[in-house]
């Protein structure tokens, strides 16, 4: 039977039918659901990226503080005019002191040095260094507050990020003029001049909670605290959840860990 071409003509000209429509509206929604899915991924992978930059940046900034800071301690306290060994303690204090904060808490570290002495030459005149007065004696304590801030009470906030500090002496008690593995202490030593270096860590928190890997399950981003290179005796506990609102998790965030060993170079002043 032979077609009408009339009717082949209307039937082109008619559009879609509801069926097309809905199929095209079905693959448009998919597609839409699709677009959101790869923009959601993407920006948690930029808010991760972008608060991770900020944790490195934050523990740079705490971590070069902290060592031009501890280059400071000591300057001015200890003075001697020949080679002969000084007393244990000539002025009764120490450069550094390391107050040991709980296993989930930072130390604090105190600095004493004295700021602007002009000796009016270099080397000093003998005649009359050690003997000219001597500016001031500054005391600095740092510690990390309860918001997350590495702080000093003489220069303000250091750093923001920080929740985590620990510290510890460098000694030579056996005179070998080398720190030995186990001459890295907390304790205050006896003899302030054996105290050759000071080795810190300082943990930066991503500004940006993580959500878990399942919905609705617990935190998962980090499960396993940081380490340093002491952390069998000094262990980098973040269950105190510095910085963070009631209820919020350590386990939430991402944490870069800064560490270094700074001499200290000021301790006695030889002519």
């Amino acid at each position: 039977m032979k077609k009408n071409p009339d009717n082949l003509r209307i039937k082109a000209n008619a559009g879609f039918s509801l069926v097309d429509v809905m199929v095209g509206m079905v693959i448009a929604l998919l597609g839409v659901i699709i677009i959101f899915q790869v923009f959601a991924v993407s920006e948690g992978i930029k808010r991760t990226t972008t608060s991770g930059g900020e944790a490195l940046q934050n523990g740079a900034t705490a971590l070069f503080s902290m060592e031009r800071l501890l280059k400071e301690a000591g300057y001015g306290l200890f003075a001697s005019t020949n080679l002969a060994p000084l007393p244990a303690d000539p002025l009764g204090t120490a450069p550094v002191t390391i107050t040991a904060g709980a296993a989930n808490a930072s130390d604090s570290i105190v600095l004493r040095y004295r700021q602007n002495w002009d000796f009016g030459s270099f080397p000093p005149d003998p005649t009359v260094f050690p003997s000219a007065t001597p500016p001031a004696l500054t005391v600095e304590t740092i510690t990390v507050n309860a918001n997350a801030q590495l702080v000093s009470d003489v220069n303000g906030v250091i750093s923001d990020g920080i929740v985590l500090m620990k510290a510890e002496y460098g000694t030579d008690v056996n005179g070998n003029g080398v720190i030995d593995a186990g001459e890295w202490t907390q304790v205050p030593p006896a003899n302030v001049l054996t105290v050759y270096a000071v080795r810190i860590a300082v943990v930066a928190r991503s500004a940006q909670p993580e959500k878990p890997s399942v919905a609705g399950g617990a935190c998962d981003t980090t499960t396993v605290p940081p380490t340093w290179i002491d952390s069998v005796a000094l262990p980098l506990n973040l269950s105190g959840n510095v910085g963070l609102a009631a209820g919020d998790d350590w386990k939430c965030y991402r944490y870069k860990t800064f560490e270094n060993t700074v001499p200290l170079r000021n301790v006695v002043w030889r002519t």
